[in-house]
């Protein structure tokens, strides 16, 4: 799994600990002003579930409820049904990340360091199950 935003995006790495302060809802706008937004494919799919445990403390209908209580007020969280769609809402909403299988990678995003490890580093806190 990567994180990924607009391939004209300024980001390049985010550090772990505030990707998991902007998803649980505390921060809701990144230093430049735009509004967070966490795109995910359903918190039911197996690929999912390393991510939601990391991210959120908690995976499948837990996740899923603690995503429903975030975006009451404001939306933080968009699941989307596949990685396609992912993309498109990524590629096309200011200050949208994306966590997206590595291999549905394409050239209208780039990909984000976490901690300053990208998705094949050893260490790397995204790895997949």
């Amino acid at each position: 799994m990567a994180v990924v935003t607009a391939a004209s995006s300024k980001l390049s790495d985010v550090p772990l600990a505030d990707l998991v302060r902007y998803c649980k809802g505390p921060t809701k706008a990144w230093p430049d002003g735009k509004n967070f937004l966490l795109v995910i494919k359903s918190p039911d799919s197996p690929e999912m579930h390393g991510v939601l445990t990391k991210l959120f403390g908690v995976a499948g209908t837990e996740a899923k409820a603690t995503i429903a209580k975030l975006n009451e007020s404001h939306t933080v969280v968009k699941v989307v049904g596949g990685d396609e769609e992912l993309l498109k809402v990524v590629t096309g909403t200011p200050g949208a990340i994306g966590v997206v299988d590595v291999y549905a990678i394409n050239s209208s995003v780039k990909v984000l360091r976490v901690d300053g490890k990208l998705p094949f580093d050893v260490g790397y806190a995204l790895k997949g199950n």
